[in-house]
């Protein structure tokens, strides 16, 4: 097959969640013998054009169209102006593409959904609808608007994949009504084999944006009931503010108050991440919401345990294994028990990372996720043809 992949994140620029897992999923899909394409429009990025593992990777800017700014509706102009420039470049590009996908997140699927050049598969990572409810965002005209061309493009879309049961739930029947829907884990690959977490000091670790989502106050109160011999190390930008002070110095704040033995860590290139994951000894996801977060997936990975909430769709990944803890009530105490036995137990540490190890190498093995995809896209090829067809036109 030839497949795009349109992602306005790729790494080594944008190292998030969504250019993480394009950037797994695509050179497996090399390796079984497709022809892989990445299309990434982002303000400011200058053209370029080249191949990495297999794939072809294509860097574009945004198309300038100021009759679309608008100060009030900044969220909606924004994913208006990056769908028409997907849109724009994947025709320049010029390639008989026999399936397309896009990730939901701003609605890069919109403009490619009418007069589509090819079959469309959208993954769900987390759309704005969801994560401003648990963000706490007010609803305004501008998310209300941004959520629903985010949701305009994912019905376009012939198929719809998840990497968690949870989060079709949190969409429900306005994205997935009469949609094929199935749940697709995310790709990581283990590497070679780490240092065990038992010869790490007692570092609980947690990667990513300090941002409501996040929930990182959650998680500093929950520290403040450990011992001052276990140390909480935050590592990643503020997103965001809370009453007008910068989200970071709210934060500095709280572990003032709560004394809780607390460091902050600016980001870190993804090539420095390893180095963080190994020198912990348990990594935390607190977030009150989360999809199927790379932090986890690159946790586990390298051999160390994850302890996360139940509203996070990693639990189900987690769930009946040792490879660490979910957390079912809202209470930072439960959570501070959750860690507390790999903080004090070295060896159930180490013991919990092999089991994390195994755990990933069993349900996200790059080339096996690389085949269930593939097979996404050929039911997504088949539904097209029969949607096309003079006696599917009904359907």
């Amino acid at each position: 097959m030839r497949i795009l992949f349109v992602s306005i994140e790729y790494p080594p620029e944008t190292p998030d969640g969504i250019g993480s897992y394009v950037s797994e999923v695509a050179p497996a899909l090399v390796r079984r013998g497709h022809s892989v394409h990445v299309l990434s429009c982002l303000p400011g990025q200058a053209d370029s054009d080249g191949v990495a593992t297999g794939v072809h990777i294509h860097r574009r800017g945004e198309l300038s169209l100021r009759a679309l700014d608008h100060p009030r509706l900044e969220k909606t102009t924004a994913r208006l102006r990056h769908a028409l420039s997907c849109r724009v470049e994947v025709r320049r590009l010029g390639i008989p593409f026999d399936v397309v996908e896009v990730p939901d997140w701003m609605a890069e699927g919109l403009a490619l959904a009418f007069r589509r050049p090819a079959p469309l598969v959208v993954h769900l990572h987390t759309p704005l609808e969801v994560t401003s409810r648990y963000a706490g965002s007010r609803r305004t005209l501008d998310l209300r608007l941004a959520s629903a061309l985010e949701r305009r493009a994912a019905r376009r879309a012939d198929l719809i994949t998840s990497p968690s049961r949870r989060l079709l739930e949190e969409v429900g029947r306005s994205w997935l009504e009469g949609k094929e829907a199935r749940v697709v884990r995310l790709p990581i690959s283990i590497g070679p084999e780490p240092e065990p977490a038992d010869g790490t000091p007692p570092v609980v670790l947690c990667v990513g944006r300090l941002e409501p989502l996040k929930a990182p106050e959650f998680l500093i109160r929950a520290a403040a009931k450990l011992s001052s011999a276990h140390e909480l190390v935050f590592v990643g930008r503020a997103t965001s503010r809370h009453d007008g002070e910068p989200y970071d110095e709210w934060l500095a704040g709280i572990v003032s108050q709560q004394g809780a033995r607390v460091r902050f860590a600016p980001q870190v290139p993804r090539t420095e991440l390893r180095r963080l994951y190994l020198g912990a000894r348990v990594v935390a996801i607190p977030s009150g919401h989360e999809n199927f977060p790379y932090a986890g997936l690159e946790a586990l990975a390298l051999g160390r345990p994850v302890v996360c909430r139940a509203a996070n769709g990693l639990a189900e990944l987690l769930a009946g294994s040792c490879a660490g803890s979910v957390v079912e009530d809202d209470q930072p105490k439960s959570f501070a028990d959750a860690l507390r036995p790999f903080l004090d137990d070295p060896g159930r540490a180490a013991a919990a990372g092999r089991q994390a190890r195994a755990l990933v190498a069993r349900h996200c093995d790059p080339d096996a996720i690389a085949a269930e995809r593939e097979a996404c896209y050929a039911a997504a090829i088949s539904l097209r043809r029969r949607y096309r067809s003079p006696s599917g036109m009904a359907a």
